[in-house]
């Protein structure tokens, strides 16, 4: 199946960010979110993405940037959006019971040949598909952030999802020149579990003075090779998000996850990272 035609819900960092990496491929996309001026809003940062990262670096041409955005059209009404649709990628908050709702609606309303894909982070595929009929079109396909940089999809195959399922969604994925990492379904998946357990850890440490966030950052970048410190990245990420991944993992999987007390303070008091100005740094 060529998959021309995507919906993608909830037009955040991630929906955006996937939006503007399918359009960029050739593909058709209603973006849905709920509201016009939302909707509006991302699409001017799309737009300012495409000149200052692409066109500005003579990667594409002015016109190429004008038929990317001319893909992506912005629609309110989520049953419209899916009308044609022959794939639905949500990017939605990371709820349990929103998904689950969600996907029972898709579900009910879709052809049944259509993909039903979750762009969760954390939230087990096979969980997130309960309410639903048809739960074996249902996959996790794992963007990371930005989309359209970021050379990995990971590939979440719920007890249910079909081997055919699997296949056409990495092929999909691969189209759009990434690499692909198929796993079985479980908490926090293979990056997310890693990478909180790292972000986590240092934030222990900071906690407990062994070191300032500069320097285990730097430690961490340089030891590693890591583009980006743990405690700079939990900033990018957002420490409320890393707080509620956290808190996830614990209940699935154990006390070995349980956020950092001084994660869950930050968490608390706002201190969220870039988007709020101030976390481990200041913006």
């Amino acid at each position: 199946m060529d998959i021309k035609n995507v919906c993608v819900i909830g037009a955040g960092i991630m929906g955006s960010g996937i939006a503007q990496l399918l359009a960029t491929h050739g593909i058709n996309v209603n973006l849905v979110d709920v509201s016009d001026d939302i909707l509006r809003k991302v699409k001017e940062v799309i737009d300012k993405n495409l000149q200052k990262f692409y066109v500005d670096k003579n990667k594409i041409s002015k016109e190429e940037a004008e038929r990317i955005l001319n893909r992506i059209n912005l629609l309110v009404n989520k049953d419209e959006a899916i009308k044609d649709a022959q794939m639905v990628i949500e990017a939605v908050f990371e709820d349990m019971e929103l998904k689950q709702n969600l996907f029972a609606d898709l579900d009910a309303q879709c052809e049944k040949d259509v993909i039903l894909a979750s762009n969760t982070s954390s939230l087990r595929i096979t969980d997130m598909a309960t309410k639903s009929i048809n739960q074996e079109r249902i996959i996790g396909i794992h963007f990371f952030n930005p989309a359209p940089v970021m050379k990995l999809i990971e590939l979440i195959k719920g007890k249910k999802t079909s081997d055919e399922i699997v296949e056409k969604s990495k092929k999909f994925s691969e189209s759009l020149d990434k690499t692909v990492v198929t796993v079985n379904d479980t908490p926090g998946f293979v990056t997310t579990r890693l990478i909180y357990v790292l972000c986590n850890e240092a934030i222990n440490l900071l906690a407990q003075g062994i070191a300032s966030a500069e320097d285990i950052d730097t430690a961490c970048k340089l030891a590693f090779n890591f583009p980006i410190g743990p405690l700079e990245l939990s900033d990018l990420v957002g420490n409320d998000i890393y707080d509620h991944i956290g808190l996830y993992l614990e209940k699935e999987l154990g006390n070995n996850y349980q956020p950092s007390p001084l994660l869950r303070k930050m968490a608390r008091e706002g201190l969220l990272g870039r988007k709020s100005g101030k976390g481990f740094y200041e913006y």
